[in-house]
């Protein structure tokens, strides 16, 4: 069952990146920022950037309050520290291919490395705020699990990508999963029907995001769902902690990209 916990309408805001990081909610400032939100979905704080940004992905520091924004619009990252509002910009010019930068990443301690579409790898030191070019083969010493991990990924269509984990559909044997590839550790579920444009996994359940509907999937059934009704559609859903059985879902609405719901719901 899926249970709302709470809800808040958001206007004068056009919502496009919404992300969960240590219970904290994370969402675009039009195009000047971000806000953040605590789980009761009350407004904490309005962080502002520049404007004119524009928020492609989000990398989160598993263990911090620290995040990256990678905005190739704008050919930079920002390195945001969530709990003092200390921002870096970082300058990206390398030449981007129409893959761009993979949703898969690995962050440890200062260093971030992540994967370019054009198979180049690129780490970002968040103590010098400094970004280079890395040789494959240095990626492969260094980081061996992070290495047959990324190339292991262009296999699949990836859902969420993380410093430990990922979920991705394996489009062979039409099967969704969560793999924990630190641990070697998969949770794999048979796929009921069409999957949604966005699919994350939480508390042993698969949650795929319909426009339409939420389905929470287990072991190839479902198990639970949520529907909304026109004007209003389901955009985006987050789990809230890495832990907790707690997400949160953007519902916008069709004929106004400037107003939406966040909402907090509870599956058991």
């Amino acid at each position: 069952m899926i249970n709302l916990q709470s809800e808040c309408f958001v206007e004068d805001n056009d919502i496009y990146v919404l992300e969960c990081h240590h219970g904290i909610i994370i969402v675009n400032n039009n195009y000047s920022g971000i806000n953040l939100y605590n789980k009761n979905l009350e407004l904490l704080s309005t962080i502002d950037i520049f404007e004119g940004i524009l928020i492609h992905t989000v990398y989160k520091n598993p263990y911090k309050n620290e995040v990256i924004l990678y905005c190739p619009d704008n050919k930079v990252f920002v390195y945001l520290n969530i709990d003092t509002a200390f921002q870096k910009v970082i300058d990206f010019n390398a030449d981007i291919d129409e893959c761009g930068l993979s949703n898969i990443y690995f962050w440890s301690g200062h260093e971030v490395i992540m994967l370019c579409g054009n198979k180049r790898y690129y780490r970002i030191d968040t103590s010098l705020f400094s970004l280079q070019e890395l040789d494959m083969l240095g990626i492969e010493k260094e980081y061996p699990t992070v290495h047959k991990m990324l190339n292991d990924s262009s296999k699949y269509l990836i859902f969420e990508g993380g410093t430990e984990k990922l979920t991705y559909k394996d489009r062979i044997n039409n099967e969704i999963v969560n793999f924990d590839y630190m641990n070697d550790i998969k949770i794999v579920s048979k796929i009921p029907n069409k999957l949604g444009h966005e699919v994350i996994y939480l508390n042993g359940i698969f949650l795929s995001v319909h426009e339409e509907f939420i389905q929470a999937i287990k072991e190839g059934n479902e198990v639970a769902r949520i529907d909304t009704v026109s004007p209003n559609i389901f955009l985006k859903a987050r789990k809230l902690t890495e832990q907790s059985a707690n997400f949160i879902v953007l519902r916008g609405i069709k004929s106004n990209a400037e107003q939406c719901f966040l909402s907090h719901y509870y599956i058991n």
